[in-house]
Order: structure tokens, then sequence, then C-alpha cells
């Protein structure tokens, strides 16, 4: 289990903490209260679609993380339970408005925490700004139930959860649980690569063996027919190699009788 960031008070800002990030990549973010939930939001970036959209998750009964994706870019914040997913999606909306303005595309290449010096202090005027008016909205709403205008407002902020309620909202721990079973699928990914190139070495070395057997049985063929060949003609014709050549001695000429005296 991941470990939580501070509780909020109702005195504490609604909202706790909002980043701007490409990929993993943060490039500005700032939290109002102390807490590791940082670490837990590294973790959501990557594993967030990189198609343009919406998405809640729910970390636990006191907190939630919501998200907006547009432009290759992920404005991400962490709200505690009071907060809805409208008003949340509301500040990220004027989120990205006040990046778009400020900066425009350059995020797209800019490195880690690049905007951070200066874009900090607009999320942290726009957490301000929008945890101060929901408390206001909340307290008017609580105190004056019965008057009309404030009911008109109660339906139109309904009205506004009603469209939202069709973003997805997924547990945090069946995200995380999906990356180890990807993790484990590319463990397994790489033992298999190492094993082919192990046995694609192994098939080399034995095709090679059965190479020099073949040789080696090829030569000892060709030398032993040499050899039968060579036993076979000085069987037939002897050391001379004088083979069918044997003709019968000529006859010599007998000697001339000597005149008598």
């Amino acid at each position: 289990p991941l470990a939580r960031g501070g509780s909020c008070s109702p005195s504490d800002s609604m909202i706790i903490y909002a980043l701007v990030a490409r990929g993993t990549c943060v490039l500005a973010e700032h939290t109002a209260t102390a807490g590791n939930f940082a670490l837990v939001t590294r973790r959501i970036l990557e594993r967030l679609p990189q198609e343009e959209g919406r998405a809640s998750y729910s970390y636990d009964t006191s907190h939630s993380f919501h998200c907006v994706i547009r432009a290759g870019l992920a404005f991400l914040c962490m709200a505690d339970s009071r907060t809805e997913q409208a008003a949340a999606h509301a500040f990220l909306d004027a989120v990205q408005s006040r990046w778009s303005a400020a900066y425009a595309e350059k995020g797209l290449t800019a490195l880690a925490y690049a905007m951070n010096s200066q874009f900090a202090a607009v999320l942290k005027e726009l957490m301000e700004s929008f945890s101060s008016a929901a408390g206001s909205s909340a307290g008017g709403a609580a105190a004056s139930s019965s008057d009309q205008a404030d009911a008109a407002n109660v339906s139109r902020v309904e009205g506004e959860l009603e469209e939202v309620r069709q973003v997805m909202v997924e547990n945090i721990e069946k995200v995380l649980a999906r990356g180890e079973k990807i993790e484990l699928l590319v463990d397994k990914t790489e033992h298999l690569t190492h094993q082919a190139f192990q046995f694609r070495r192994t098939t080399t070395r034995v095709k090679r063996g059965m190479y020099c057997k073949s040789l080696k049985l090829n030569l000892f063929l060709c030398t032993l027919l040499l050899l039968v060949i060579g036993v076979a003609v000085f069987g037939a014709c002897g050391w001379s190699f004088s083979c069918g050549s044997h003709h019968p001695p000529s006859p010599s000429p007998s000697p001339s009788p000597s005149p008598s005296p």
C-alpha cells in the first residue's frame, strides 16, 4: 500500500496538490500541504493514457486524483473528498488555459521543472482561488438552503456533476496492479529473448560440428576409394605399370655357313 499525504481539516485547501507534466516529466507543481503524495502521482503518470480526455482516480475515502490530458500534456491535481469532480475539472481547465496562454507548445520540448519557478505561483493562486470559492459556495448553500437562487445554483452544480459522471472512475490499486502485470510480462519477454539467443548460438555450434563431421567422413571415404583403386592397379599391372604390353621375343637371325676351302 502506498503512503498517503497529509489529511485536510475543514479549513484546509480543497485542492491539495497540482502539477503539469509531459509523460513522467514534471514541468511544474505546487502543493498546499506536506505529505508524500507526490510519489503517488509519479506512479499515476506512468499509467495515464496517451489520448486526450479526462479521468478521475479514487485514492481512499479522503482523497481523489483528477486529470485532464490535452495537447500531449497532463494536468493533474489531488483533492480531498469534499471536492466535486466538476469543480476539480474546472480547476484543471483553468490551469490548462493559463498554461497555454503563457507557454503555448513550449512544454512539449521543455526539460523537467523548466517552468516550475514561474508557474508554481500560478498553480498556488488558482488552488487558493478555487478552494476559497468552493468553501464560500458550500457555506452559502448551507446558510440559505431555502433561497431559490441558492437552489438554482445547487441544481446547476448537480447538472454539471451529472455530465462528468460519464468520466471513468478507477481505483488506483487496480491501476498499479495492472502496471505490475505489465512489468511481469516485460520480464518474461526479456527472459524468452535471452533463451532464443542462447538457442540460436547452440544451433549454430551444432551445425558447425555436423559440417566438420561430414567433411571428415567424405575425406575418409575418398581416401579409402583411392587406396582400393591403387591396390587393384598394383595387383593387375605390378610396380612397372606395364599392363598388356608383353610381346613374344623376335627370333634372332641364324649365322650364315662359312664357305669351305
